[in-house]
Parts: structure tokens; C-alpha cells; sequence
């Protein structure tokens, strides 16, 4: 026996966090359980040092879940979560156990590489089969997150209060090495502080953005979301997706998928038109198209129009472009999307229906800025974040009240996905894993601001 197995207590889905009912809504619990669930299933199916999974429940329908994800399910018979723990490390050993690695579903960062390095600093502390116990204190202390113990009966699991110390003192009584490991798993949702360390999380050490590559070029009625699918099941080190991901999709190719795209051909130039571009070496055409979008002209001169659009958007040319359109490039152009948050929600969906993890979408576009030279990317459409997170009336670092900050989070996020997408490379998506963001049902008009704020109309 040298295999290490995990173990995964379940209750059920439907009765599990009961103590956040404060906080959520019972189908919204549903789901976050659900979600859980297969994060933690789909990280120990892809660790590459565990040789199988056992899901304990009296659940059905969890233990459908766990067929989907290869893993043995043991109906539970005893009451009690550690005389499930007894009856699931039995099956474990059945199947030729060396050590088991005891995780609940609730760790908000379990990934494959996060199970793995627990199971590597094991291995390190204890070389051979000499052995050990290991364990992750949660966050406040006293409880036990995850618990690794070789050979599997070392010592008996002891979770509920103050678990942590008695799973330490049950191995210092057997004489076995016990190791303290902190890190990504300190973190378990069982309240509504934990949930909300969840969704404020701090920024991680690093982020990472991963440019999406493959991805063909788009045309109308083309299935926007099954090709960015394909393309990021293609990417080596993505899967399993994480809680801190975020998909970052730029406007073009939602645009071109979704048909908002008009023929020059046929265009009929007003003389206003006809004139400015003229003037300003423009393409009529698409003047006058811009106009024709435009909620109203904020300002045309110098050869910059700038407009409002039907979204509330103030931005040059309307978010009208005729660059990147493919192989029609100049006898076409492309608007904006009709609802980019709608859009991002279709990605998103189809996302979660695969892979059962709820991914926050963004879609991206180029703006200018005034009195900077440059463009930069942001979100003209989100799913499944706040655009904004507003920290005022919050303390800073020193303890001062901030007055005025507010993070344009959505619009941070479109910016770190250009820098490896470009403008002329073909990557129309990246995801970005580590950032710091806040789920919700968001729209970007969250990110608008009012009329009667803005200080230059």
C-alpha cells in the first residue's frame, strides 16, 4: 500500500451551511455547495499524487456529482461526521491506501496545485513511508481544513471543535511527526465573514493573465462561447478553473458573433459628413454611421468625434471601428454590441454549464482618455462581478476614513488582459487568475457615472 487517497465528507447539498441561511437565500446555498462541491472534486481527480477520491454521503444527488468526477461514493450508514471519516478511510485502505487526505468541500482556493503542494511538503517532511500526520488549521485557529495522515489509521480523525489541537496532540501521544502547513487552504466558508473574506479576498502575491490562443476568426452566428471554450480546455495549467478566475473577452469578436456589424457599401454620407472628413482625411461613410449610433455629439472638431452612445458610453467614434474586422476589412464596421452585459452573461453561462464553476465575465473595448495621450482597455459589459467596489466610509491601512476612493475593479481587469492580448496579435481573450474582485450580479452601468456628477458636461 503506497497510494494516497482523498477523502471528501458530504452531508448533502441541499442541508449543507445551514449557518450561512442568514446570508443566502436556500437556492442560492444550493448553489454555492454545488459549486464547492465540484471544485473540490475536480481538484482531487487532477492532483497528480492522489490515486482516487471517496465522497461520503447519505446524499443522491451528491453522489451523482461524484460519478461525474470519477470518484468512489460510500453511503454513510453512521451518524456523525468522524464515524464517516472511519467508514470512507476503510474503503480508502480497501483499495490500497497508503495515506488518505482528508478536505471538505468548503476551501474556497482548492486547485489541483494547491492539494499537490500539501502533498509534496508531506512527502518532504516524512521521505519513504515513515510516518506523519499534516495538518491546515482554518483561519481562526482552532478547526482542522484539511488533514493528511500516513499510514491512514496513524491516528483518528477528531474534527469538530478545536479539531486542530487534538488532531496535534493525537499524534504527538502516537509518536508520530506532526506538521503545521498554512496557506490557500486556511480559508473555509462556514459564516458570513467567511463568505465575505471570499468575495473581498486581498490580492494574491501574483496574477496571472493568460492570453487564450486558437481561437479562429469570428463571423456571424458563429458560437462565440464554445470556441473560447475550446481554446481554454486547450491551454495547458487552466483546468481545473479556480474561484479567482476571470474571463476577459474583448468587444470585436462579440460584436462580429453577434452580427453588430454594418455594410459601408450603400452608406449615405450627410453633408456634415462629407465635409469633417474631408477636412480631417475620414472615411464619410463611417462618420456618418457614427452619428446615426450616437445618443448625442458630445464633441467634433480637430478631426475627433466623440459621442454618446445608446449605452450611456462617452467614447471617440461611438465604439464604432472598421481595424480588426477580417478579411471584409474596409467595407464594413463594427458596433458595439446591443447589451455587452447581456453578452457577457451568455459566456458566462455557457462556461458554468461545463465546467460547473460560476466564471465572472468581462467584455473589453479600447477608450481614450482625456488629457492623456493613449488608449486603454475597459469593461463596457460584465456577468457575475460588481464593476465598482466602493470603499468609502472604510479605514485605510492607517486607520483614515477614505472619502473618495472607489475602484473602477472591472475596468482594471480589461487592462491587465490587453497587455497580453495586443491589438494586432488575434487573441480576443485572456484569463486572469489572483485578482481581487467582488462577485455579484453587476452591470456596467454601475461603472456610468450620472449626468448631474459629470463636472465637464
Amino acid at each position: 500500500m503506497s497510494g494516497t487517497w482523498a477523502i471528501v465528507p458530504l452531508r448533502g447539498l441541499e442541508d449543507a451551511k445551514t449557518r450561512l441561511g442568514a446570508e443566502l437565500d436556500p437556492e442560492e446555498r444550493l448553489e454555492l455547495v454545488t459549486t464547492m462541491a465540484r471544485r473540490t472534486l475536480a481538484a482531487t481527480r487532477d492532483a497528480r499524487g492522489l490515486d482516487g477520491t471517496v465522497l461520503v454521503t447519505a446524499d443522491p444527488e451528491a453522489a451523482a456529482l461524484a460519478a461525474e468526477y470519477g470518484a468512489t461514493t460510500l453511503v454513510q450508514r453512521l451518524p456523525g461526521l468522524n464515524a464517516a471519516l472511519r467508514e470512507a478511510r476503510a474503503v480508502a485502505i480497501g483499495k490500497g491506501a497508503g495515506s488518505i487526505l482528508i478536505v471538505p468541500i468548503d476551501l474556497h482556493a482548492i486547485s489541483a496545485e494547491a492539494v499537490d503542494a500539501l502533498l509534496d511538503e508531506a512527502v518532504g517532511a516524512s521521505p519513504g513511508s515513515s510516518p506523519v500526520v499534516v495538518g491546515v488549521r482554518d483561519r481562526d485557529g482552532g478547526g482542522t481544513n484539511a488533514l493528511f495522515v500516513r499510514p491512514p489509521a496513524a491516528i483518528e480523525p477528531a474534527f469538530g471543535e478545536d479539531s486542530f489541537a487534538a488532531h496535534r496532540d493525537a499524534a504527538a501521544a502516537s509518536g508520530i511527526r506532526f506538521v503545521q502547513r498554512d496557506g490557500p487552504l486556511t480559508l473555509d466558508v462556514d459564516t458570513g465573514a467567511d463568505l465575505l473574506a471570499t468575495e473581498r479576498h486581498e490580492p494574491a502575491a501574483a496574477v496571472q493573465v493568460v492570453a487564450l490562443l486558437g481561437i479562429p476568426e469570428i463571423v456571424p452566428g458563429d458560437d462565440l462561447a464554445a470556441r473560447i471554450l475550446a481554446a481554454l480546455e486547450s491551454a495547458p495549467g487552466l483546468l481545473p478553473l479556480r474561484p479567482d478566475d476571470v474571463l476577459v473577452v474583448t468587444q470585436k469578436v462579440v460584436s462580429k458573433a453577434e452580427g453588430a456589424i454594418v455594410e459601408l457599401d450603400g452608406i449615405e454620407p450627410r453633408p456634415e459628413a462629407v465635409e469633417f472628413a474631408e477636412r480631417w482625411d475620414r472615411d464619410p461613410r463611417q462618420l456618418e454611421v457614427v452619428l446615426r449610433e450616437a445618443r448625442r455629439v458630445v464633441r467634433m472638431e480637430r478631426g475627433v468625434l466623440i459621442t454618446e452612445t445608446p449605452h450611456g458610453f462617452i467614447c471617440a467614434n461611438g465604439g464604432i471601428d472598421a481595424s480588426n474586422v477580417g478579411p471584409a476589412s474596409g467595407s464594413i464596421v463594427t458596433l458595439l454590441p446591443a447589451d455587452p452585459d447581456a453578452s457577457a452573461a451568455r459566456i458566462r453561462a455557457a462556461i458554468r454549464d461545463r465546467h460547473g464553476l460560476d466564471v465572472p465575465v468581462v467584455i473589453s473595448d479600447s477608450f481614450g482618455r482625456p488629457w492623456r495621450w493613449g488608449i486603454v482597455d475597459v469593461a463596457i459589459g460584465v456577468s457575475g462581478l460588481q464593476p465598482i467596489e466602493d470603499l468609502r466610509g472604510e479605514p485605510d491601512r492607517d486607520g483614515r476614513i477614505m472619502k473618495s476612493t472607489v475602484r473602477a475593479v472591472a475596468d482594471e481587469l480589461a487592462s491587465a488582459a490587453e497587455l497580453v492580448l495586443g491589438k494586432s496579435a488575434g487573441r480576443p481573450a485572456a484569463l486572469i487568475r489572483g485578482a481581487s474582485f467582488r462577485r455579484g450580479e453587476g452591470s456596467i452601468r454601475d461603472a456610468l457615472m450620472p449626468a448631474a456628477w459629470d463636472l465637464f458636461r
